[in-house]
């Protein structure tokens, strides 16, 4: 690597310099852009302050040259001041780094834009966005070229189609308009320009490289001046470098995220809650209405390629036994709810048990806002719509209505996102009357879910209650120094107790924190009511259990993660299970 071109610091910084400072500092400049772009360098430095000289922009229409001559003395002190300034700045962050510790360092938007891990003396661990600097002229151009697109442009981005098509529109806008008011952009700072305009204009501003990180699952913004929090899978919540630092800023921002969202905000309706093109949650708040910091935002990212049986079973979330046992369970249409905290992975874990749902059988999902990605074609999604009106109420469409829709559909399966209402009284009628249901549910324990349906504003009876057959439990727990999830029990309903009348449950899964390990308890009261409601003989139940089981084991110690793969490995089991069996066996 070559030595790096530095300018000497002839004069000591300041606004206004006198007439033999401007013949140094004029002299060194031109040496400096002499030796960085050679022939093309007194050009170029002419240009430079020419561009710094000129106080206004080029309005609409005037396709003469954008700059005028201006007062160069002015552009020569602003540009050799700002050159001073970005070489000081990156002397000092060098010298910042000594005392920091880089852990991770990878590309996000490749080369614009890339994330650094860092763990300052003190032990924090900071998550640092580096993007493309600009040099202060390619900042001017850059806001030259924004305030002519804001003049141009007339066109609804949403109605160009996907991102892709909005991006090449936008680039192709970028250099009309650098053309047809002359400007003077180079190919290296055109490339930087479009970079930000597009980062600002189609995706997320300055979070956009925190929604590029595949290892980033939640954003959240608590306010202005405070930097942005992310749950990297790796290092878990951390501060990032970004921040907004003006109310004004940040209120502008939260205003462009809600008009991704389809929805409006404002002091009326200061809080909503909805989902980005991208299919990730978010939800936000406006000003100080609700929130005393100002407005806030927190963002739960969505993956393009969902979590797989065999990731869960590399992450450690449940063992292959517990897997084989919810795909026999599950494809017999027994009802399954999966309780825990927030974050704790259930919609994950819901998403996940669909994939072993027969691929021709028929399924409805019912949600708030859209996360399961299923397989099946016969699948019909779901969603609420939030009403019209200062209240939010007129024409609204519910849970609770979508479920009592989804009965009229003969659906062999019902998937809720999430209960939490009057929708779980007709879910729980539509179990007892043969269907496969599967759920989420906010609670902490078995216990704890039983009397959640039990009270308001569920009021689910308890004779009800027992027909639903598995409750499992999700958790975020500490492993060491690390959060992990685990599902850390799995239970069945098996009835009432004729005296106490309390409901009996039967913990067939629980999790080992000692070993970090799984273990059966021995008897499935569910597995015999499957048995014989189907009339198979109980070894033969035992065997597919273990054939099942040996699918699964193989997979995951093979790596096969891609969701495409594993559910093309469920259907092939599902049409010729001997045949996948033997071809594992072989090691095929």
């Amino acid at each position: 690597m070559g030595q790096e071109i530095l300018v000497n610091e002839v004069v000591n910084l300041k606004t206004n310099y006198d007439k033999k400072e401007m013949q140094l500092i004029r002299r060194e400049l031109e040496s400096y852009y002499q030796k960085k772009y050679g022939k093309e360098g007194k050009k170029r430095l002419r240009y430079d302050i020419e561009a710094l000289s000129t106080p206004n922009v080029a309005k609409k229409g005037f396709l003469s040259n954008i700059f005028s001559r201006g007062d160069w003395k002015i552009g020569t002190q602003q540009l050799y001041n700002s050159v001073i300034n970005t070489q000081r700045g990156r002397y000092l962050s060098a010298s910042s780094a000594i005392q920091m510790t880089e852990l991770d360092r990878y590309y996000l938007n490749k080369p614009f834009a890339e994330a650094v891990i860092v763990k300052e003396s003190t032990g924090q661990i900071k998550y640092l966005v580096s993007e493309v600097p600009l040099s202060e002229v390619e900042k001017k151009q850059l806001n030259q070229i924004k305030e002519l697109l804001t003049d141009e442009l007339n066109v609804d981005f949403k109605k160009l189609g996907s991102s892709e098509k909005t991006v090449s529109y936008l680039k192709k806008q970028i250099q009309i308009i650098i053309k047809n008011y002359k400007l003077k952009v180079d190919a290296t700072s055109l490339d930087k320009i479009a970079y930000y305009i597009v980062r600002d204009y189609v995706y997320f501003d300055k979070i956009d490289p925190l929604m590029k990180d595949p290892k980033i699952e939640d954003i959240s913004c608590n306010g202005y001046g405070l930097p942005i929090f992310v749950w990297h899978q790796q290092y878990e919540s951390i501060p990032t470098n970004v921040v907004f630092q003006a109310a004004e800023e940040l209120d502008k921002f939260i205003v462009k995220l809600t008009y991704m969202t389809g929805r409006a905000i404002s002091i009326a309706q200061p809080v909503v809650d909805a989902s980005l093109p991208d299919q990730s949650r978010i939800q936000l708040t406006y000003e100080k209405e609700v929130t005393r910091r100002g407005s806030s935002f927190t963002i739960r990212k969505f993956r393009e390629r969902p979590f797989t049986i065999t990731d869960l079973i590399t992450f450690n979330t449940l063992s292959p036994e517990m897997a084989a046992y919810f795909w026999y369970t599950i494809e017999r249409q027994a009802s399954v709810i999966v309780v825990g905290g927030t974050a704790s992975g259930k919609t994950v874990t819901i998403n996940m048990l669909s994939m072993f749902i027969k691929p021709t059988a028929k399924i409805v999902s019912i949600e708030d806002t859209p996360e399961l990605q299923l397989p099946h074609e016969n699948w019909l999604p779901s969603v609420v719509r939030t009403g019209f009106g200062v209240s939010g109420k007129i024409s609204e469409i519910s849970l609770y209505d979508l479920l009592k829709n989804a009965m009229r559909q003969r659906p062999e399966y019902i998937i809720v996102g999430e209960v939490r209402g009057a929708e779980a009284y007709t879910l729980v009628q539509a179990i007892a009357t043969g269907h496969g249901g599967l759920a989420t549910l906010h609670a902490d324990s078995v216990e704890a879910a039983i009397h959640r349906l039990e009270s308001e504003p569920m009021n689910i009876p308890r004779p009800l209650i027992t027909t639903i057959d598995v409750v499992a439990v999700q958790s975020r727990v500490r492993l060491g120094d690390k959060s992990v999830r685990r599902i850390v029990s799995v239970s069945e309903i098996v009835g009432i107790d004729p005296l106490t009348k309390d409901i009996l449950t039967n913990e067939i899964f629980k999790w080992d924190p000692r070993t970090d390990s799984f273990v059966y308890s021995g008897r499935s009261y569910v597995l015999e009511k499957l048995v014989k409601r189907h009339g198979v003989v109980f070894d033969a139940a035992t065997k597919e259990l273990e054939n099942r089981k040996q699918l699964i084991q193989w997979m995951a110690e093979n790596q096969v993660r891609d969701y495409k793969d594993v559910v093309e490995f469920i259907r092939s089991y599902y049409l010729d299970s001997a045949g996948v069996l033997e071809r594992i066996r072989k090691g095929n």
